[in-house]
């Protein structure tokens, strides 16, 4: 009970503010829920977003992941080739070509340029290598480039394979005269670990443009004598191959890839692919460990251009929700608007239905008495039940007549020349011997019924006694206007049978002068000249405006 309590409240306040704020209430109503919407698809963009966010972080560990197994992979053949080499002694050409066809490490280290072994070589000890790689067809090893005294020893590469072209030309090669080769081999030797330079150009490509490299070193002590360091075996490394080697094709071709290698001089990329122009996303940078150097990671996808499906989905979604309950409310509001237009229409008929039971009620009033009030005087003033009934008749009907020109003008203020002639018309059949003459004024429906019946009364009596009992006689009236309220009528008789004064007034005198006056509120003078009756009176005038009911 509660609940629907609340429910019907919540629902009655609703009504209330559309029939209040017919404008606001709809906007405001399509606005919260826009806003709701607005608010749904932002959080279902930032949503999509931070998945999209994790999956190319994914796609970064992938990458970084790819790069770590190959290294790991690389350094596990080359700590083989290590182990081996320190078992068996320092190698000659033909083994170490043996070994590395057997391992098939060529074509298992995919990326490197090849693998390579680099002799420990003292200031008088150059005459015993050549001797021992004497087999390989070398009489003499020449050094590249050629070793100061004071730099002996000196670290010669005296094998590698496969023995291209450019594989060949490192030979003899005086790995002592470049600093970041050396710190490697130094530090290889001192932790008996696999280690890595930094970025260098490969000999092999000194003479071409192709991607920077590295070296990957590590160092093979006899297992017979601790002390006896026979050599580092060694694996020549293009970063770019190393990267495709490592990484899926589908991974580099989405978006840009940088290796970035933070040396004690800064950061040095040393590996770049992908488009650098266009809009470009932002992933959390990957610090990576490959060999022994620590790399950093930095992958940047495509950027997102627009809004996320979903976002567009609950959007236009909601948008469009947000329109069918605009309309909704205003399909309500239409309901309501009607139904309160129809108990309006309904509550003004009922008021229009009493008050037109009110002023009916007050006319039927006003004309029974009337009538009762010339029946009571009729009664009086003769015996003859035939004259009684046709004087009543008449007098019945100039009232009636009365009220038919006040429906025409839908009782409203009526025109007194109008009145006038209405009661004249049927006595004077040839319209010359009545004259009507005045202004056009407007009178109250009132009025214009007391003045219609004094009208029949002065023209019965003049039929009978006065100015039209004969042919020869001729009737007047005339009206003027004495000012902006009030009119003056006059009824003049000329040209009938000469006027005495009357010991009383009859029925109808009577009835004008009493019910004329009563009803004007003003005095009514009747003369009885010789020459003809004369009638006096004033009317207020009316401002013609609509009818309105009584109250």
């Amino acid at each position: 009970m509660t609940v629907l309590f609340f429910k019907r409240r919540a629902q009655d306040r609703f009504q209330d503010w559309l029939r209040d704020y017919p404008r606001a209430t709809p906007i405001a109503v399509f606005c919260i829920a826009l806003l709701f919407v607005i608010i749904a698809a932002r959080s279902v963009e930032l949503a999509e977003r931070r998945t999209w966010q994790a999956a190319q972080q994914a796609v970064a560990t992938d990458i970084a992941s790819g790069l770590e197994r190959k290294a790991a992979s690389d350094s596990a053949y080359l700590v083989t080739m290590a182990s081996l080499f320190a078992n068996v002694g320092a190698p000659s050409p033909e083994t170490f070509s043996a070994y590395i066809s057997r391992l098939r490490v060529i074509e298992n280290l995919s990326g490197v340029v090849g693998v390579g072994w680099i002799d420990e070589v003292g200031a008088g000890s150059l005459p015993a290598l050549e001797a021992r790689i004497g087999t390989a067809g070398f009489r003499t090893l020449q050094l590249k480039p050629e070793a100061q005294p004071s730099r002996w020893p000196a670290y010669l590469v005296t094998m590698i394979e496969p023995q291209t072209a450019e594989n060949r030309r490192l030979l003899g090669f005086n790995m002592a005269n470049e600093g970041r080769r050396m710190v490697a081999m130094d530090r290889a030797r001192r932790s008996g670990a696999v280690t890595a330079t930094d970025n260098i150009q490969l000999t092999q490509d000194v003479d071409q443009k192709r991607s920077p490299g590295f070296l990957v070193v590590a160092p093979v002590r006899s297992v017979a004598d601790k002390n006896r360091f026979l050599g580092f075996v060694y694996l020549p490394v293009r970063t770019q191959d190393f990267v495709k080697a490592a990484v899926r094709r589908n991974l580099l071709a989405n978006g840009r890839i940088e290796l970035i290698d933070p040396t004690p001089q800064g950061h040095e990329t040393i590996f770049s692919s992908g488009s650098t122009t266009g809009r470009f996303g932002t992933v959390p940078d990957e610090k990576i460990e490959v060999f022994d150097q620590q790399w950093i990671l930095r992958y940047a996808p495509p950027a997102r251009e627009g809004f996320y499906p979903l976002s567009l989905v609950v959007l236009f979604g909601g948008s469009a929700f947000s329109t069918l309950l605009l309309a909704y409310v205003l399909l309500v509001q239409r309901r309501n608007g009607d139904l309160h237009a129809l108990l309006d229409a309904q509550l003004v008929q009922e008021k229009e239905r009493a008050a037109f039971i009110r002023e009916l009620n007050h006319r039927v009033k006003n004309t029974l008495a009337n009538v009762t009030s010339m029946i009571a005087l009729s009664r009086y003033r003769t015996d003859n039940v035939q004259v009684f009934a046709d004087t009543l008749l008449q007098r019945v009907k100039a009232l009636a007549a009365g009220h038919s020109l006040l429906d025409g003008q839908q009782w409203g203020p009526t025109d007194l020349r109008s009145i006038i002639a209405t009661q004249l018309s049927a006595h004077d059949s040839t319209g010359e011997r009545i004259e009507i003459e005045g202004p056009e004024v407007m009178i109250s429906p009132n009025d214009a019924l007391t003045i219609g019946l004094a009208i029949h009364e002065l023209a019965t009596n003049a039929s009978r006694y006065g100015a039209l009992s004969n042919d020869e006689g001729q009737v007047k009236v005339h009206w003027r206007e004495v000012d902006e309220n009030w009119v003056e009528v006059d009824w003049q008789e000329a040209g009938g049978p000469p006027v005495m004064q009357p010991e009383r007034l009859g029925l109808g005198l009577n009835l004008v002068q009493r019910a004329l006056a009563h009803e004007l509120r003003r005095p009514i003078e009747i003369d009885f000249n010789p020459e003809g009756l004369h009638c006096h009176f004033c009317v207020q005038r009316r401002v013609p405006r609509s009818f309105q009911l009584r109250k």
